[in-house]
């Protein structure tokens, strides 16, 4: 079974509440309109018993694998061949941690960038059609083991609402007081934003139900501190639609 529809339809919160309050199982695949667009962006959610357990941009199984590299906890080769022996049943990353290539906050910080990297590009969409199909299978690849309940998207929507604005009038007084800066997207400044919060033990959650002015001014604030990522790390693009 198949649900189909647009985005001015039907918003993605209410998408996900039907999800949830239904304890749907399947994928939520979201692709940009106008569809002569070359090549169209789309974003692949999975969600099992009304809960979100995985996310990409394509369907490849190569995207879980992809971040976790970015990070290099662990070598390349080492996940490589590990997720080569990964029961085809067992979450990618619970595999990895109990083979002792991850561990715990690895994966707390893995499934948050997975989901806000496709939360925040579809954010940033003027339109979208969606498929809601029943009918697939999960990709253990790409999952962490981790999983929030679908309406938790819901809250990380509106703190998007927010933060999209505190960046933009944060901009608008850098551009007023003619302080020149990268010129990084909005997704690409969340996601910075959430490695910075990492790597310094900062506990950020997107996740988090509180919505509170003061919280987010405080995730505002992480980018203009003189906080520095491992060399290690390399940009991840973040597949937004307007700078």
């Amino acid at each position: 079974m198949s649900i189909t529809g647009s985005l001015t339809d039907f918003s993605l919160p209410e998408i996900f509440q039907f999800i949830e309050k239904g304890h749907k199982t399947g994928l939520l695949t979201l692709r940009s309109l106008p569809e002569s667009q070359t090549p169209p962006l789309v974003h692949y959610l999975w969600v099992n018993q009304g809960r979100i357990v995985a996310a990409a941009n394509q369907l490849n199984e190569h995207g879980l694998i992809a971040l976790i590299n970015q990070y290099q906890w662990a070598s390349q080769r080492v996940v490589t061949k590990l997720a080569q022996f990964c029961p085809p049943n067992k979450p990618l990353g619970l595999y990895l941690r109990s083979q002792g290539a991850l561990q715990v906050e690895h994966l707390e910080h893995l499934f948050q960038v997975q989901i806000v990297q496709q939360v925040c590009a579809i954010f940033q969409l003027n339109d979208a059609h969606f498929i809601f199909d029943q009918n697939v299978p999960t990709p253990t690849r790409e999952m962490t083991g981790l999983s929030v309940p679908a309406a938790v998207l819901e809250v990380v929507w509106q703190k998007l609402i927010m933060l999209k604005k505190l960046f933009d009038l944060r901009r608008f007084n850098l551009e007023s007081s003619q302080v020149r800066r990268d010129s990084e997207n909005f997704c690409q400044q969340l996601q910075l934003i959430l490695d910075i919060g990492f790597f310094h033990s900062l506990k950020i959650s997107l996740f988090d139900p509180d919505k509170s002015l003061t919280k987010l001014y405080q995730v505002l604030d992480l980018y203009d501190r003189p906080y520095d990522l491992p060399k290690s790390l390399k940009p991840q693009a973040m597949y937004c639609t307007s700078q």
